[in-house]
């Protein structure tokens, strides 16, 4: 059953009424309730697999039972501007999470248990300041999206089963030492990463020395807008990697090696490219033909 909520203004007795007689649903939208300020108490819907209220701008509270769905595969709440708070989460049948542009709030809700089901997960222009020791416990994240500068590159790659990574805008990001990295990260990336970007993000050299090589297996790598000044010679071991987009790297002056299945290239604005770094990837180029 679908059961999709258009103009409501506040959550009231009658509807609390009705949603108790729909013990069977299984989809619950408040989508776009501009002026809905509470999600009630959805402990009668047990059957519940999915629950999204997203881009509802007056939404200051959530239920505790919203976090106690035994059934719920995906929670979106994306949009949700005046949200401060959100209730702890024991959701153990949960696939994805999808939190972007809450933009009040600034505590990760609390997890209760094992919610090792998560495989999407999306933290997208988000004010949190720290994220709880929750990756470890994702066994099961395939794809993360995220744009907060709590990121810490180790922690994230210790989900084995991660293909998709994407990082936007986080200029705050700090990288491990060296020996710290190689401690941490060793060979606990995941074989499975095939896309890895990182936007407008203040990578810089000292990430082309610790974890780049752990990148050796994707397939698509996305550095635009960084801070590196040169792509070093391991690059052309990078053996599966098919698309490669250094676009805005303004101090980007030499590409040491390219790799040798690469299909599609963009460097555009590189403003610091040397001749002799372009003159790299010219002769790959030349030697297809």
């Amino acid at each position: 059953m679908y059961f999709k909520c258009i103009h409501w203004v506040v959550i009231s007795f009658p509807l609390l009424f009705y949603l108790q007689k729909f013990e069977n649903l299984t989809s619950l939208n408040f989508d776009d309730c501009k002026l809905l300020t509470r999600i009630p108490d959805v402990s009668d819907l047990q059957n519940l697999e999915k629950l999204s209220f997203e881009w509802c701008e007056s939404l200051t509270v959530v239920h505790d039972s919203v976090g106690f769905m035994t059934k719920l595969k995906t929670l979106s709440v994306e949009g949700c501007s005046k949200l401060t708070s959100f209730p702890p989460l024991h959701l153990t049948s949960l696939e994805r999470l999808e939190l972007s542009y809450c933009s009040s709030l600034e505590n990760f809700p609390e997890i209760l248990g094992n919610m090792k089901n998560i495989k999407r997960l999306e933290l997208i222009n988000l004010p949190i300041k720290e994220l709880p020791n929750l990756f470890q416990n994702l066994t099961g994240l395939k794809n993360l999206l995220v744009n907060c500068d709590f990121v810490r590159l180790s922690s994230i790659f210790m989900t084995p089963e991660l293909s998709d990574f994407r990082v936007y805008n986080c200029k705050g990001w700090e990288w491990e030492k060296p020996e710290e990295t190689q401690e941490q990260m060793g060979s606990i990336v995941s074989s499975k990463l095939d896309d890895f970007m990182a936007l407008s993000c203040n990578l810089n050299d000292d990430f082309l020395s610790t974890g780049f090589t752990q990148l050796a297996h994707v397939s698509y790598l996305w550095l635009q807008e960084s801070d590196i000044t040169f792509l070093p010679e391991c690059i052309k071991e990078f053996y599966n990697l098919h698309a490669l987009d250094v676009s805005d790297c303004k101090l980007l002056q030499e590409i040491r090696g390219v790799p040798p299945k690469l299909k599609h290239f963009k460097a555009k604005n590189c403003t610091s490219l040397t001749s002799s770094g372009s003159s790299v990837l010219l002769i790959q180029v030349l030697s297809c033909f």
